[in-house]
């Protein structure tokens, strides 16, 4: 099976990308200088190397499976995408075409392939996604300023109205339920922004896309002027195999370009979520939609129409770019197009002259978990007061904020906690060390002076491996929820968090250690 033949040594050399051969255990058994690059070994190195060790588990899998595909079909793989560690150990993309390779018995003796380092492009992608984030929540910002202007103006309102009814507990009460309420909507809308803004890496996962349409439109209607009128018609809660950034950010790019159509004269904006059963395949504007079930998620505008083409009309992302994706805010349909490949979805786009555009995306279910009979979740048990002052159970926590440290430890002591409060993780971290069973649970703010909540949280799991920890956090780019719980954390909390749902996750992990 190695390349024998000197003139095609010699092309294979020549190559940019990497040529690799290995046999059905996966060992290398020829490759040229290129594939040594990718992967930053010398050659005398790779010779006979497994490649599972130039992988981690989930991507071995992923290469597995593909290999298998072809050895079982006797069909080649083109340009599937993983992810290989180097010798360094940095991590590289590549995208892959892999075709069997038979013996002269005509039996399968192994496989080659060509190897594309993708790493700068995807690089360059996420760098222009998150640009594209950035100038959309620019677009909608005196939206979004606008209604949390309405939304502390409540607040101010109905607090000074509640201090002013002190001597009516019960008026005082439900002006202070308006406050709370207020608090809540403005919380709701900070985690929107956070969740559109965010950066992402390459992430699939069984996506229920309709979560994602909901929350993406209550900060679209927080942004839209009152003349563009919105309406939705999500009939699916099915999951599909995919990316939740490239989703929200697909998906808010259509809906911007919807509105630059209509900010002047104004318009309807409706989004559709429907389940579509394919029986025999379709051809559509040139494109084919294989037979199976699709989720297809509509934006229609009746704005007006971008590039002018008589109705129905279908808008080709290659060659009307310029004319209809890429408006202040929006996304290129370029950009949507591949969103959409990467999903294996089909993009299709009608246009009607003067009266709006109807984009449709279909994506495959093939795989995804079927939708669950209800949504609603069951409701949280109440935590009652003598419940909790049986337990008299020492807390210790951590805030730099003042403010956050008084109104929690007049919570938890008003429901029998003990709370040892500490301004910073320096000074918490000693106070562990000095009797680490003081403490039957720790809360931490994660940005703090001195010394931050995930390294508070490390020092004192390597002390007490058993501890429960909860970790909130306002806003941090340097650690999520994955990543807290990868290193022993036992909650992670995104502030602003509710005393109330507070006190239910302590009883929880106090009940459950």
């Amino acid at each position: 099976m190695p390349v024998a033949d000197n003139k095609f040594k010699a092309i294979v050399e020549s190559l940019e990308d990497g040529y690799f051969e290995v046999d059905l255990a996966g060992n290398l058994v020829s490759f040229n200088q290129a594939m040594c690059d990718i992967l930053g070994y010398d050659p005398s190195e790779m010779t006979g190397m497994n490649n599972r060790i130039f992988m981690d588990k989930e991507n071995a899998e992923k290469v597995f499976q593909t290999f298998n595909q072809v050895y079982e079909t006797k069909k080649g793989c083109k340009a599937f995408d993983w992810q290989l560690i180097r010798k360094d150990g940095s991590v590289r993309h590549v995208d892959t075409s892999v075709s069997l390779v038979t013996g002269s018995d005509g039996n399968p003796v192994g496989f080659h392939g060509i190897a594309r380092d993708m790493t700068e492009q995807k690089t360059q992608a996420l760098r222009l996604q998150q640009s594209q984030k950035l100038e959309a929540l620019g677009t909608l910002a005196a939206g979004i300023s606008h209604d949390f202007n309405n939304i502390l103006s409540g607040i101010f309102g109905y607090a000074q109205l509640a201090k002013i009814s002190l001597d009516n507990p019960r008026k005082a009460s439900e002006q202070m339920d308006q406050v709370l309420a207020a608090a809540q909507r403005a919380a709701e809308l900070v985690q929107q922004v956070l969740s559109f803004s965010r950066e992402t890496g390459d992430q699939k996962k069984q996506l229920r896309v309709y979560l994602i349409v909901k929350e993406s439109m209550k900060l679209l209607r927080s942004s839209f002027p009152a003349f563009i009128e919105m309406k939705t018609r999500l009939d699916s809660k099915q999951m599909i195999p995919a990316d939740p950034a490239k989703i929200h950010q697909m998906f808010m790019g259509l809906c911007l370009n919807a509105y630059q159509t209509m900010k002047k004269n104004g318009g309807v904006l409706t989004v559709s979520l429907t389940e579509e059963q394919i029986i025999q395949p379709l051809q559509i504007q040139g494109k084919e939609v294989p037979a199976g079930e699709y989720l297809k998620l509509s934006v229609t505008d009746t704005g007006h129409n971008r590039n002018g083409k008589t109705p129905d009309t279908p808008v080709h992302p290659d060659t009307d770019a310029q004319t209809t994706g890429q408006l202040t805010g929006g996304m290129d349909l370029n950009d949507v197009q591949m969103i959409v490949a990467d999903h294996d979805g089909v993009l299709i786009v009608h246009t009607r002259p003067d009266n709006g555009t109807t984009v449709e995306i279909f994506f495959p279910v093939a795989g995804a978990e079927k939708k669950p009979a209800s949504e609603a979740r069951a409701p949280a048990p109440a935590v009652s007061k003598t419940q909790s002052q049986r337990s008299r159970k020492t807390i210790m926590l951590v805030d730099d904020e003042k403010a956050i440290r008084q109104i929690f430890e007049e919570f938890l002591t008003g429901h029998g906690y003990e709370v040892a409060l500490f301004e910073n993780g320096a000074a918490a971290l000693n106070a562990f060390k000095s009797d680490p069973k003081s403490a039957d649970l720790v809360i931490t703010d994660m940005t703090m002076p001195e010394l931050t909540g995930d390294k508070l949280s490390e020092k004192i799991l390597e002390i007490r491996p058993d501890m429960p920890i909860i970790l909130w956090c306002g806003f941090s780019e340097d650690i999520s929820e994955d990543t807290a719980v990868g290193m022993g954390i036992k909650k992670y909390i995104q502030k602003p968090v509710s005393p109330r749902d507070l006190l239910q996750s302590i009883r929880k992990i106090l009940d459950e250690n």
